[in-house]
């Protein structure tokens, strides 16, 4: 227990430098790091065998996509458009994840197949990768810290969920949510997640943190409810590909907590969905 809560301290603290401290530059160098190392632990959960295949694969999708988008431009808002729609992407993985979470653990022959779970998994990671970039650009020239506010604000959404959850289904779950993957998340424990997650959002959204992501009420608080209902299947997901590997950590990089994709794992959600989603408002608008 101190190992851990040493672990989660020093965490807290790399996060927030990371982003309100670090430049742009050293943001994206951070960004790419969890990318790499997220794929580091991905390959053994989709069998291969080797852990730099995966890796490889993984680094070669980002630099062509680093070499058509320059992410360093991100900042004077030279953001393709095709960046934003390769990061709303992400939310058809999400959505395809549903039902493969209500078979498990049925219907999983894609998992032997290494060439599906491979896009599948290139897939939960580049929209999130992105997205990260695209976020903390956001107002860069008028504001260097008006993106790290926003990013705050988003991946809170995950936290205060798995805080609501956790203690909201310790006091009151009774119902699992889908036990063969999670036998310990409840509905309970879902609603109250949502309902202290969107309760901190209307404090972000009172406090500004959400500028240049603003719309009505309405649509920001139904964006922010997909947002961490979304978090909780990116949740599901890990749990499942672990499930399927027979791993109980993703790896050993945080002592304590397990690997960066244990960490990371609802926000890989979280980011791609609300950036994807703001997209797709702003298309329609």
């Amino acid at each position: 227990m101190k190992t851990r809560i040493i672990t989660g301290v020093i965490l807290v603290a790399a996060v927030i430098a990371w982003l309100f401290f670090a430049s742009y530059e050293v943001f994206a160098i951070g960004a790419l790091f969890m990318y790499v190392v997220g794929a580091y632990e991905m390959g053994p959960l989709i069998g291969f065998k080797s852990r730099l295949s995966f890796v490889t694969l993984a680094v070669v999708a980002a630099c062509i996509v680093f070499y058509f988008a320059v992410p360093g431009k991100f900042v004077t808002g030279e953001i393709p458009a095709w960046c934003y729609a390769l990061t709303a992407s992400g939310i058809a993985l999400w959505v395809i994840a549903l039902p493969l979470l209500y078979k498990f653990p049925k219907g999983c022959l894609w998992h032997k197949n290494r060439f599906l779970a491979s896009v599948f998994s290139l897939w939960m990671l580049l929209p999130f990768l992105i997205g990260l970039l695209i976020l903390r650009s956001s107002g860069y020239a008028q504001n260097p810290l008006q993106g790290a506010f926003l990013l705050a604000a988003v991946m809170a959404l995950a936290i205060l969920a798995d805080t609501g959850a956790y203690f909201c289904g310790k006091a009151l779950g009774k119902t699992p949510m889908i036990p063969r993957v999670s036998p310990h998340k409840t509905l309970e424990g879902l609603a109250g997640g949502l309902l202290l997650a969107l309760l901190g959002m209307l404090v972000f959204i009172k406090l500004g943190w959400y500028a240049g992501y603003e719309a009505a009420l309405i649509p920001m608080l139904v964006i922010g409810a997909l947002t961490v209902l979304f978090s909780v299947v990116g949740d599901l997901v890990e749990s499942m590909l672990k499930r399927l590997a027979g791993i109980k950590d993703s790896g050993r990089i945080f002592p304590g907590h397990g690997g960066m994709l244990d960490r990371i794992d609802s926000q890989l959600a979280v980011i791609p969905v609300f950036t994807g989603l703001n997209y797709l408002l702003s298309l329609a608008a």
